[in-house]
């Protein structure tokens, strides 16, 4: 039985910052690291991962849970509930990962005249 396929469609979205991160991993294997093209793909894949997982992402969710508390549907209460769970999990994650990207990102590109590039020069 049909069950969330508008919403399943609109999540596969979540991947379209994938191919940004394949090129962030390329762009270290060609010995890129640091780049300012490596710099640039950060920067987009950074911005396309919090409009699209973090805003799309939660948006996309609540409304979801909420279409479903309103309207009700077919779907059976066991699988309901585990794809709230599920969704809940993606979400926390998509958080933590957007935490460590952007930790990461200030690791690889500090500001100049930081203590880091400081302790460098000397």
């Amino acid at each position: 039985r049909p069950s969330l396929q508008y919403y399943g469609a609109s999540f596969i979205m979540f991947e379209a910052s994938t191919i940004f991160l394949n090129n962030n991993w390329w762009l270290d294997k060609l010995g890129m690291t640091g780049s300012r093209l490596q710099l640039y793909n950060a920067s987009i894949l950074l911005g396309l991962y919090f409009v699209v997982r973090i805003l799309f992402g939660t948006t996309m969710s609540y409304l979801m849970f909420e279409d479903l508390q309103t309207k009700g549907t077919d779907t059976p209460a066991v699988l309901y509930y585990f794809y709230r769970t599920a969704n809940c999990a993606v979400l926390g994650l998509s958080y933590y990962w957007f935490y460590l990207m952007i930790a990461a990102v200030r690791r690889r590109f500090p500001p100049k005249g930081s203590a880091t590039l400081q302790k460098k020069a000397e």
